[in-house]
Order: C-alpha cells, then sequence, then structure tokens
C-alpha cells in the first residue's frame, strides 16, 4: 500500500472533496481520483460515497479513516526523529518559527546554547507552518516554537504552552478610536477599517479568528505580512490594526495609541513543539532547555501550569 495514497485519502476526507484535495496537495484531479482507485481496489471496499456531493464517507471509509491516520502520523514521526537526529548528529540543528516570535525569543535562547555548544549550526527557519508534522520530515526540524495549533501533535511529539499574548488596537493619535480611549468593544471592531497580519499557515488572522467565534465574519481592509507594515498602515491613516503584543514591543509606536480589546479571548497562544528524539542529544537537551527556562518576551503573558502542559 502506497503512502501517498493514504495522503490523498485524508485529503479528500478533511477538505472535503477531490479537487480541494487536488489543491491542496498539488496533483492533479484525475491522479487523486487514481489513488483513491488504487487504494479501494486494493483494500476491496468503496471508501468513498461519489453519489454525494461533495462525496462521503462510507462506513468502511469511516473506519479506515481513523487507521490511515494512525499510520500516517506513525511514520511522519518515525521520519521527523530521524531526520532530527541526523542534523543533530551534523552539529546541526533547524528551528521552525515566525518572524516575531525568532525575534523576541531566540536572541537570548541561541547565545545559551551557542555559548555551551560553540560548535554548533543553527538554521531558524522563519516560513510557513502548514502541516507542521511534515515540516519536521521534510526540514529536519529538531524544534518548533509557534502559535499554538489546532490539531493536537502527533504521536511521537510533545508541546508545551510558553506564553500567551494579548491582541491590540494601534490607531493614530489623532483618530476618534483614540480620542475616545479604550478597550475597544468588538462591536466597535466590526465598524473599523480593519489592517490584520496574514496567517502563515493559510487560515485566517487572528482578529478574523476573534471575530469568527462571535459569529462575525469579517474581512480587514489590508492583509500584510509584519507588524511593522501594519503599524506603518495605521500611522498613515489606512486604517486599525490589531497587532499580538510581543510583535509590538520592539517598534517605533511613535504617533500611535495603542488600546486593549474588551474581549477575554483577544489573545494567542504560543506553544513548544518538538520530537521526543531531541531530548536524546546532549545539544537537543540543551536547546529544548533554554527554550522551556528563557523569560518572558516583553508584551507576553504568563500561564498558570496547567495550561502550560495542556
Amino acid at each position: 500500500m502506497d503512502l501517498d495514497w493514504l495522503e490523498t485519502f485524508l485529503a479528500v476526507v478533511d477538505r472535503g472533496g477531490f479537487t480541494a484535495a487536488s489543491e491542496q496537495l498539488h496533483r492533479s484531479q484525475s491522479r487523486v481520483s487514481a489513488h483513491i482507485a488504487s487504494l479501494e481496489r486494493q483494500l476491496g471496499v468503496r471508501l468513498l460515497d461519489r453519489s454525494r456531493r461533495p462525496a462521503g464517507l462510507t462506513p468502511a471509509g469511516e473506519v479506515f479513516a481513523q487507521h490511515a491516520r494512525e499510520i500516517v502520523a506513525g511514520i511522519g514521526s518515525a521520519r521527523a526523529a530521524l531526520g532530527a537526529l541526523r542534523g543533530i548528529d551534523q552539529r546541526s540543528l533547524t528551528l521552525i518559527t515566525t518572524p516575531c516570535i525568532s525575534a523576541a525569543l531566540f536572541p537570548r535562547v541561541l547565545a545559551r546554547v551557542t555559548s555551551e555548544r560553540p560548535g554548533l549550526r543553527v538554521e531558524l527557519a522563519e516560513r510557513s507552518w502548514q502541516g507542521v508534522e511534515r515540516r519536521f520530515v521534510t526540514d529536519g526540524a529538531a524544534m518548533a516554537v509557534l502559535p499554538q495549533l489546532d490539531a493536537p501533535a502527533a504521536a511521537g511529539f510533545r508541546s508545551r504552552v510558553l506564553w500567551r499574548e494579548p491582541l491590540k488596537v494601534v490607531v493614530r493619535d489623532d483618530d476618534e478610536v483614540a480620542r475616545a480611549g479604550g478597550p475597544v468593544t468588538v462591536d466597535q471592531l466590526l465598524r473599523l477599517p480593519l489592517l490584520a497580519c496574514r496567517a502563515l499557515d493559510d487560515g485566517d488572522s487572528e482578529v478574523v479568528r476573534l471575530l469568527a467565534r462571535r459569529g462575525v465574519a469579517a474581512q480587514p481592509r489590508v492583509t500584510a505580512d509584519t507588524p511593522l507594515t501594519l503599524t506603518s498602515l495605521a500611522r498613515s491613516g489606512v486604517g486599525v490594526a490589531v497587532v499580538n503584543a510581543v510583535a509590538l514591543a520592539p517598534l517605533d509606536l511613535s504617533g500611535l495609541t495603542v488600546l486593549e480589546i474588551d474581549d477575554p479571548d483577544s489573545y494567542r497562544t504560543v506553544a513548544a513543539y518538538w520530537s521526543d528524539v531531541l531530548l536524546d542529544t546532549d545539544a537537543g537537551r540543551r536547546l529544548h532547555r533554554a527554550v522551556l527556562d528563557a523569560p518572558l518576551p516583553s508584551g507576553a503573558e504568563l500561564v498558570d501550569e496547567a495550561q502550560r502542559a495542556s
């Protein structure tokens, strides 16, 4: 049984159809259909009910999907462990993170680790974290520090919450929102021209997810890649930026007012992820300890022990 067939099958299940799976996997729709047909032929059962639009799982497909996830996750964990171990053996560590978290956390972490292991080489992969387990495999990553993922870590991976950081509203000093003072309510946010950071996982930005949890679909006026761009746009009067507090700490905020959001869920949580194999080497243990022991970045808030271990 080809692993590609299982991954294709799960993409069809998770994305709700052949076309969406084709786009996710960057494969032609005919190839996706061929993978599913081959899988069904080998198993001797129908996994998808093609009479429905979109195609749905048959009873056999529901059972097999659970086993397919376990198989794919297990193989991915094994490959990730070997990839990370290969990098550590070569005295090289790859860390998956975001530009904001990287600048706030890793200067102190890597100052400590490289002073303890002077010959160690480090790559900070500040790119998309779509399919973080797959990134562990392809990049041979040792660890990731990211906004908390929606799905739990796969088998063979561990995670720990590091901090949470509130979302802030940033406006020009002479804006009527600044003159009114904070905090800014969710109802007010809905009426404002929002400026939001693009989510690197191809999902919605934090402010869009916040409003979605309140049952409202929001469309920002401008979506940008960096908090620096958002604050510059806010200073020019283009709109009202919503930025996480840690990202704001090192920025020039002259001419701008920073306000709270009047909502208990207006924050994001940041967590560390690693493969079990990381702790099998001295360099890996030192990195792991340095990340977990690092002081909170400016703008971050401590979470209680129950949340950290979740």
